[in-house]
C-alpha cells in the first residue's frame, strides 16, 4: 500500500506525512541490465495495475566527481581562498565579494583579494575542498595556531585527502615540513600534486599500518603500486610532529587516538574536527589520556573542533 512505499522510500517517520500518489525516480544501470525485467519486477513488486512510464537516457562517460565540481565556486575560510584550475578571476572577485557582503552582515572584517592566501586545488576524488565546516574550522584553528611564535617545524595532517590542511600550514610558514598521512592512494597522489601546484614543502604517505586484516593490506599493497605512493618512513614514526591537525570523523578518531599521540611531540598541539557536537564526549575522553586542556575550541552548523596539548604521557601501541 501507499503508506508501506513510503516507509521504504523515508523510513517509518515518513508515514503519514509524505505520502506520495506519485513519484519520479531516476536510477542508473550498467548497459548489461535487462531493463525491461527490472521495469516488469516493479510493476508487480508494487501490484501496479498498469505498466509504469519510462525513458531511457545514455550517460556519457565522464569522470563525474570532475563535473559536479566544476559547477564549484571558489570559496573563502579562515583566511584563504580555494579555488580550482578552472576559475578564473573574475570567479575570485565574485567570491570575495560575496564573502565581505557576508561578513558585513555579521559585523565582521572585510579583506582585499591580495589579502588572501590563494590555494589551488586539483579536482578529484580526494576529500577536502574548504567548503564543508570541518575544514573551515581546521583552517581557522590553523591560522590562530601560526599567528602565534610557537616554534612549529614539523606539522601533521591526518587523513589528509586533498592536503589542503598541511597545505595551509605550509603557506603560513615557509620554513615548515607538512606530512600528510592517508589511507586512500588516489587522495595521496592528488594531495602531492595540490602541495607541487602551490609550491609547498608537503608530501603524504600510507600509514605505517595499512590494514587492520590481510585482506585490506593486500588491497592497499595494489593500490600502492598502481598509484605509485609510498609508506611513511620509519623515521617519522615517532614523537616527531610539532602540531597536528586531523579532520576525519569521529569514531576513526576515537581509535586513532593513541597513533595520533605517539606521532605528536610533549607540548605539540593538535586540531581535531569531523565530529559532530552530540559527539564530543567520546573524543574528549578518549583524548584527554594523552593531551592537556582538552576541549571543544570552536562550533560551526553543528560540528566541532577540539584542540589539546600533547601531555608527557608515554603511549603503549
Amino acid at each position: 500500500n501507499n503508506e508501506s512505499w513510503a516507509a521504504i522510500i523515508c523510513g517509518d517517520a515518513a508515514v503519514g506525512k509524505n505520502i506520495w500518489m506519485r513519484c519520479d525516480v531516476t536510477a542508473h544501470f550498467a548497459d548489461s541490465f535487462d531493463l525491461l525485467g527490472i521495469v516488469d519486477e516493479v510493476r508487480t513488486t508494487l501490484e501496479l495495475a498498469s505498466g509504469i512510464r519510462y525513458v531511457v537516457d545514455d550517460v556519457p562517460d565522464l569522470d563525474w566527481v570532475k563535473e559536479v565540481q566544476s559547477n564549484w565556486k571558489p570559496f573563502v575560510a579562515g583566511g584563504f581562498l580555494l579555488k580550482f584550475p578552472w576559475h578564473t578571476q573574475d570567479d575570485v572577485k565574485d567570491a570575495i565579494k560575496l564573502h565581505n557582503t557576508l561578513q558585513v552582515e555579521e559585523d565582521q572584517k572585510t579583506k582585499m583579494e591580495d589579502e588572501y592566501y590563494q590555494l589551488l586545488l586539483e579536482g578529484g576524488i580526494a576529500f577536502g575542498t574548504g567548503e564543508h565546516p570541518t575544514t573551515q574550522l581546521c583552517l581557522s584553528w590553523i591560522t590562530q595556531l601560526f599567528k602565534e611564535d610557537n616554534g612549529i617545524k614539523m606539522f601533521l595532517d591526518y587523513g589528509a585527502g586533498s592536503g589542503v590542511l598541511g597545505i595551509a600550514a605550509c603557506v603560513l610558514n615557509d620554513s615548515l615540513q607538512a606530512v600528510g598521512v592517508e589511507i586512500d592512494v588516489d587522495a595521496i597522489r592528488i594531495a602531492d600534486v595540490n602541495a607541487e601546484n602551490n609550491g609547498m614543502n608537503m608530501k603524504s604517505y600510507l600509514p605505517r599500518n595499512i590494514g587492520s586484516d590481510d585482506e585490506s593490506a593486500s588491497l592497499i599493497m595494489k593500490a600502492m603500486k598502481r598509484a605509485k605512493v609510498d609508506i611513511l618512513p620509519e623515521t617519522m614514526d615517532g614523537q616527531y610532529f610539532d602540531a597536528c591537525a586531523a579532520n576525519i570523523l569521529a569514531g576513526p578518531l576515537v581509535s586513532l587516538c593513541s597513533t595520533i599521540a605517539s606521532m605528536v611531540r610533549s607540548g605539540g598541539e593538535i586540531g581535531l574536527s569531523g565530529i559532530l557536537e552530540w559527539q564530543s564526549e567520546d573524543v574528549l575522553e578518549a583524548y584527554s589520556e594523552f593531551f592537556d586542556d582538552v576541549k571543544v575550541a570552536d562550533s560551526k552548523e553543528g560540528w566541532i573542533l577540539i584542540t589539546g596539548s600533547r601531555n608527557q604521557k608515554p603511549v603503549k601501541i
